[in-house]
């Protein structure tokens, strides 16, 4: 039997800094422990695995980085698509350089941070109140 896998293998530097941050606050975490089969309007099924999961309670948190240089267009509409479905008690919170948030489409987040403050990011989820509402996220207008 080989060696186990790094529980905290990230695939981004931007995944490798929020979890680094999230081990500073003492935010339990994981990498790409769930996966789900969203339906997409063609009628086929894509996998979306979340980059990192953090759990408050009922609360479920799943953190997509997003690098500089955009993702193709189809992975937003995978995270519009998964958004139209999901639950009131999962949050998709996407992290991407502070340009780029205006740009992203607000069907694809419940939350968008800039990359530049991820203590920000990271302090939101800790704040959170497990037994509480989530707390409403202004997104831009159309």
């Amino acid at each position: 039997m080989g060696p186990a896998p790094d529980a905290h293998a990230s695939r981004s530097g931007l995944e490798s800094a929020l979890c680094a941050e999230m081990r500073a606050q003492g935010v339990p975490h994981e990498h790409r422990s769930l996966h789900f089969r969203v339906g997409r309007a063609s009628g086929d099924a894509a996998q979306y695995d979340p980059a990192l999961v953090a759990r408050r309670g009922p609360i479920v948190f799943l953190i997509e980085p997003l690098e500089a240089a955009g993702p193709e267009r189809g992975r937003l509409e995978l995270l519009a698509a998964f958004l139209d479905r999901h639950s009131p008690e999962i949050v998709l919170v996407v992290v991407a350089p502070s340009e780029r948030i205006p740009a992203l489409p607000p069907a694809a987040y419940d939350e968008a941070y800039g990359s530049e403050d991820l203590a920000a990011v990271v302090r939101r989820i800790r704040e959170q109140d497990p037994s509480g509402m989530v707390r409403p996220f202004p997104k831009p207008k159309a």
